[in-house]
């Protein structure tokens, strides 16, 4: 089509609005392909506890991962991000950017490689933050910098003073080792974030990121990732593969953070949130339009 012929040399704002659309479509459509054609080769920044699951959804995106065998999936145990490594360039080839860090789907900083790697190519899900601090709290204090004390946090409250911030420490700071053994990661990285990441991170949010996903907005936001970059509505797109050791399907109380608030990723959230409900306007998504999309994903269970 026009459009295909074409997407090589437009930019992804260029092909932003070439696809009005009253519900999703359960097929890709030429502006769709072009999309996803033009922010190739995508840059996963994965915060943790916002969905490992996410992988799943980008890995079976159109024309994504080509060679992927049959049926695979990431399912936050042997079939995860640090154990597939680069066999995804095999599975995936051009469609994955990870320079400077592990792999796909790693919790690496990605300061030092923004300009090169991710801008114009970002996807990102977000978490409201005290839930995602305590969810990480639960799940082996991910993150906690044992290497400097030695021992595991205290309580959730210590946890939470050390690895806030952490979504703004991965959109500013550069790669630190995300090797849970030792405890050496950008999110337990001490030094609080400062009001300057925090500006840069909005920044780097706004302009650099094609597609801000919210993590308690989950449905919504794989329906809005179809709806911008087409492809099927699959089953495995809904399912959460690694649940906290205390989970529950309600949120989280909050109380034994004692009034603690994670003021640098709330700052973040609050844009990320801005910016995910200008983009459902923008592509028409709401439980309304994305009902086909939900019936498609049940049909393939």
């Amino acid at each position: 089509s026009h459009i295909q012929l074409r997407s090589r040399s437009s930019s992804f704002a260029e092909l932003v609005d070439a696809c009005q659309l009253s519900e999703v479509p359960l097929a890709s459509t030429p502006c769709q392909v072009a999309r996803l054609q033009v922010v190739r080769p995508v840059a996963w920044i994965h915060v943790p506890k916002c969905g490992t699951a996410f992988g799943n959804a980008l890995m079976y995106l159109p024309g994504m991962c080509p060679f992927l065998p049959p049926g695979y999936l990431l399912d936050g145990q042997q079939h995860e991000p640090a154990f597939v490594g680069h066999k995804t360039d095999l599975w995936c080839p051009g469609s994955f950017s990870y320079e400077g860090r592990r792999d796909f789907g790693d919790h690496y900083g990605v300061g030092g490689v923004y300009k090169s790697s991710v801008e114009g190519h970002g996807f990102i899900m977000l978490r409201q933050p005290e839930q995602r601090i305590i969810s990480a709290y639960n799940f082996y204090q991910h993150s906690w910098p044992k290497w400097l004390f030695h021992r595991p946090a205290k309580d959730l409250l210590e946890y939470a003073q050390v690895c806030s911030g952490c979504a703004v420490k991965i959109l500013t700071r550069k790669a630190i080792d995300g090797d849970l053994s030792t405890g050496y990661t950008v999110c337990g990285n001490p030094p609080p974030a400062t009001a300057s990441e925090v500006t840069l991170a909005k920044q780097r949010l706004r302009s650099g990121f094609v597609f801000v996903g919210i993590t308690d907005e989950w449905d919504l936001s794989i329906c809005l990732l179809h709806a911008i970059f087409g492809g099927s509505c699959l089953a495995s797109d809904f399912v959460d593969i690694r649940p906290g050791l205390n989970k529950t399907h309600d949120l989280y109380d909050t109380s034994d953070l004692m009034g603690f608030k994670d003021i640098a990723d709330g700052a973040l959230f609050a844009e990320a949130s801005t910016i995910f409900s200008e983009q459902m306007q923008r592509y028409n998504v709401s439980y309304e339009s994305c009902k086909s999309c939900f019936q498609q994903a049940s049909s393939f269970k």
